[in-house]
């Protein structure tokens, strides 16, 4: 079993092959051999949740885990770009986006402890911050699109990057809120010493 399961990554990613897949803004794209399994994952877990619903026939439960996973794989790819293109603000964005099965691992290359905070800090709003902002604009768009494929897929989409933005700043490890309250308390630590 993998020592990073506890972080939702199924992976041992320093053990893992690693596949490279192209590169998107000077950042290597790879990906794990397992990786293909990702969207089963959500789908399955979903369903499972979704079977406390005891409202909902099997049809609405496949057509809500199947929007739920499409809605998981954009806000994992949004998230990404959010982390690349606020690394490019502070002209230090990751060097490979390894993505797994269940989450996408930023890589820097290099002695991290020696980028300043507000690097580190900028850098990790990067991904919960575009998830939000991405949240908004469906929600101003769900108000224009009230039935069919586009609603439910557009309700999805609000969730997942609700869930990604506000779960992103949480100071749990692995998570990018660990970075961002590191990095915003570190001058008052600083400072009570």
């Amino acid at each position: 079993m993998s020592k990073y399961l506890k972080y939702g990554i199924l992976e041992d990613i320093d053990a893992v092959r690693r596949i490279p897949i192209g590169r998107f803004w000077e950042v290597n794209l790879l990906i794990t051999p397992i990786t293909w399994l990702g969207p089963l994952v959500f789908f399955g877990l979903h369903f499972l949740i979704n079977l406390l619903n005891t409202n909902l026939n099997l049809t609405d439960r496949l057509y809500q885990s199947m929007f739920f996973t499409i809605a998981v794989e954009v806000t994992t790819i949004l998230h990404a770009f959010g982390h690349i293109l606020s690394g490019k603000l502070v002209h230090s964005a990751m060097d490979e986006l390894l993505i797994t099965a269940t989450r996408d691992v930023n890589l820097y290359h290099g002695d991290q402890s020696i980028i300043p905070g507000h690097v580190h800090l900028v850098r990790s709003l990067g991904g919960p911050v575009f998830n939000l902002l991405i949240a908004g604009i469906c929600t101003l768009l769900a108000g224009t699109i009230t039935s069919g494929f586009g609603s439910a897929l557009l309700a999805s989409l609000i969730s997942t990057n609700l869930f990604f933005g506000i779960g992103g700043f949480l100071p749990l490890p692995s998570v990018d809120g660990e970075v961002i309250w590191r990095e915003l308390l570190r001058p008052i630590y600083a400072r009570s010493r």
